[in-house]
């Protein structure tokens, strides 16, 4: 039996990556330490989610800089998924304990480490470059062992096509300014798919009452985990972010939007924050970087990135409801584009399930 400390930051990391691997660290008998980062797009309910986890012990991020200092409980090894590795690499330096990564791009820090692993070869080739000779290795998706891990029942009824799932975000400040513009969305696209099924797929990190707001605003809201809701889905309305990649691996099709209006609410750069929050200023140039940012990567679905051309359309800038909902239906009721998409996601290497058990085992082999 071994202790692992286990660094997660950001809802998609610790309910997307920390599940899986704390899941068979503990199903292998070792003791497992949850340690939450800093993060801008927390949500805010990242204790709560990680306490389900079924760790041995749960340190919130404003507990952290504590632990790194005064805490009693050496790991034998330190894993951290995602994040900035400054923290993985003070803890692992604090116990003389061996740091692994894994991730799915590059970042400083990489050769301070024991292991490290991504999801596929994509993901590898910028990662080798900045890793100081290390080798990197492909485990797998760990985002296709969570989904593995969901639960519920199915959110769909027989009749009625297209199935439609809807994702507002795992962010409080987003979900809130989505729902009026959902509200006007779902109302123009109902007229133009009348037969279609609507389900609001809610993230875990919201607040238990929050499905009471969507459906009182005429949402069906899914309760089932998101593997399970994908089942049987036709498309899916969705932002940038982990779910982008839990589409691909369930090929829905998918439509990726980022109304202007929803930028004043993402979150912003530690560093850039107070630059972005000025009165008048701020937004724009806010706005500026958005754009500036988008022309750097070229796409915001992990689909596209990977495939290095857009297979789920993204849609960005000045869009109102309707102007959405009417490029959503002509993409939704196109039974060719469907198809066709569903099939380019099949090519796509997102890397396959398993890769949390394969992740113990190759870091077992490196403490043996």
């Amino acid at each position: 039996m071994k202790r692992f400390a286990v660094l997660v930051n950001g809802p998609g990391e610790l309910w997307g990556w920390g599940r899986p691997v704390v899941k068979v660290l503990k199903d292998a008998g070792n003791l497992v330490d949850v340690l939450l980062l800093p993060c801008q797009y927390a949500s805010g309910s990242e204790t709560r989610l990680a306490a389900r986890l079924g760790a041995d012990r749960v340190v919130p991020s404003a507990s952290l800089a504590r632990e790194l200092v005064f805490g009693k409980e050496r790991p034998e090894a330190v894993l951290q998924l995602g994040g900035d590795l400054l923290y993985g690499r003070l803890l692992a330096w604090r116990w003389g304990s061996p740091l692994f990564s894994y991730s799915y791009g590059p970042k400083k820090g990489l050769g301070a480490c024991r292991g490290i692993f991504t999801a596929c070869e994509a993901m590898a080739v910028p990662i080798r470059k900045a890793s100081c000779g290390k080798p990197v290795e492909v485990v797998g998706n760990l985002v296709a062992d969570s989904m593995i891990l969901d639960s519920g029942g199915s959110p769909w009824e027989k009749n009625g096509t297209p199935r439609v799932v809807l994702f507002p975000g795992s962010r409080p400040a987003i979900r809130k300014r989505a729902l009026p513009f959902m509200r006007e969305f779902l109302e123009s696209a109902g007229k133009r798919l009348p037969e279609a099924q609507w389900r609001v797929l809610l993230s875990p990190f919201c607040d238990p009452g929050e499905a009471k707001e969507w459906e009182g605003s005429g949402f069906k809201v899914s309760r089932a985990g998101t593997g399970i809701a994908l089942q049987g889905a036709d498309v899916a309305l969705t932002q940038p972010g982990t779910n982008t990649l839990e589409l691909l691996h369930a090929r829905v099709p998918s439509i990726v939007a980022v109304p202007e209006a929803f930028l004043a609410d993402a979150p912003s750069p530690f560093l850039l924050g107070p630059l972005f929050a000025m009165p008048g200023l701020g937004p724009f140039l806010k706005r500026k970087a958005f754009q500036r940012y988008l022309g750097k990567k070229g796409f915001l679905a992990w689909p596209n990135r990977l495939a290095g051309k857009e297979v789920f359309p993204e849609i960005t800038g000045r869009v109102s409801p309707a102007l959405l909902a009417g490029r959503f239906a002509t993409y939704a009721g196109d039974l060719r584009w469907l198809e066709a998409t569903r099939l380019a996601l099949g090519r796509i290497d997102a890397g396959p399930a398993g890769a949390a058990a394969r992740l113990r085992e190759r870091i077992m082999e490196v403490l043996s």
